[in-house]
């Protein structure tokens, strides 16, 4: 058998086994949903269901950004919330945004900017710029290695979102976005206090 006879075989397996454990995992949340149901009844056991689904998917989903991301073999470390922050920048008007701009964007609060914004500083992705009129606004611009670096990524991780919803068709994605932002917007409405404090990506 050739080497990608072989390599074939290896990969429909660990498809096979990475459904057959989603399939597991789903059970298990289904299973956990009843039990809120049985600990407080009256419990609407699929809308609990659906929170911790939406959960699973994002540690999924975050799991799978940091595989993908290691396997490029960048000489930098690369976070979700570091890939975030560059690629807000890279498509900024000059690659440059006020930190309290990148804040409002990414809903996080402004010491969490500033850690991230520290870290790519220190690895030569990312520099500060003064405003001469008012010093006390700050900016974030891309250096060119930082550029260089969001040129690399973009393409691979757009084809990585894209494959979240392979198989939908565009009615489906448009009510899931819809549904989506209907969540966000019941969290917002019941937590405004929390969610003034910027809860976006991760300080990581």
């Amino acid at each position: 058998m050739a080497p990608a006879d072989l390599d074939g075989i290896a990969i429909r397996d660990a498809v096979a086994e990475a459904i057959e454990a989603q399939a597991q995992a789903e059970e298990m949340l289904r299973a956990s949903a009843l039990r809120y149901g049985e600990e407080q009844p009256g419990t609407d056991v699929d809308a609990i269901e659906v929170v911790l689904a939406m959960l699973r998917a994002v540690r999924v989903h975050r799991t799978a950004v940091s595989r993908q991301i290691e396997a490029l073999g960048l000489e930098v470390n690369m976070s979700g919330a570091r890939f975030t922050l560059l690629i807000t920048l890279y498509f900024a008007r000059e690659n440059l945004l006020a930190q309290n701009e990148i804040s409002r964007e990414l809903n996080v609060s402004r010491t969490n900017i500033t850690n991230l914004i520290d870290g790519l500083e220190r690895d030569g992705l990312v520099e500060r710029v003064s405003n001469p009129a008012d010093r006390r606004v700050s900016y974030a611009r891309l250096t060119p290695s930082g550029e260089a670096l969001c040129t690399r990524l973009l393409p691979v991780m757009t084809a990585f979102m894209q494959e979240a919803t392979q198989g939908f068709t565009s009615d489906e994605k448009r009510l899931f976005k819809q549904f989506l932002y209907r969540v966000q917007r019941n969290i917002v409405s019941s937590h405004p206090g929390h969610y003034s404090r910027g809860i976006g990506v991760d300080p990581e």
